[in-house]
């Protein structure tokens, strides 16, 4: 409905639970709550900082009912490239009920396009497609 420019911020966000079985259909995304001190998930010992701490995995974020509407970009498919990507950046408590994941659009994008992110390279063959 709306032209986003670069850079523009958007949050994931849903309720904090279980993750489903791979044949049921979901757009929930991992947990990673941020340090309860920094306020941060980025791991400061990588080169860069940009890369996500995963020891601290926490359920997923399930955004059913909520209105988010972030949980409807699609993974890029062939031809196509990412136009926003996640930031790292969650926020939310540990074994909390609500959290979410901060999205950053990559480019300027008009109304009506596609939003597109990258799900992982696991996302398809952990769902058995090829």
């Amino acid at each position: 409905r709306y032209d986003l420019p670069a850079n523009y911020r958007m949050a994931y966000w849903g309720m904090r639970g279980r993750c489903q079985t791979c044949d049921v259909e979901d757009r929930a995304i991992s947990f990673y709550p941020p340090n309860s001190v920094t306020g941060t998930n980025i791991d400061p010992k990588v080169e860069g900082g940009r890369t996500l701490k995963t020891d601290n995995y926490n359920g997923v974020l399930n955004p059913g009912g909520t209105g988010d509407v972030v949980q409807f970009a699609g993974c890029p498919g062939p031809k196509e490239r990412q136009n926003m990507r996640s930031t790292f950046q969650y926020w939310g408590c540990r074994n909390g009920d609500v959290g979410g994941l901060e999205f950053v659009t990559l480019m300027p994008i008009p109304k009506n396009t596609q939003l597109l992110h990258w799900y992982g390279s696991g996302w398809w063959s952990e769902r058995g497609i090829k």
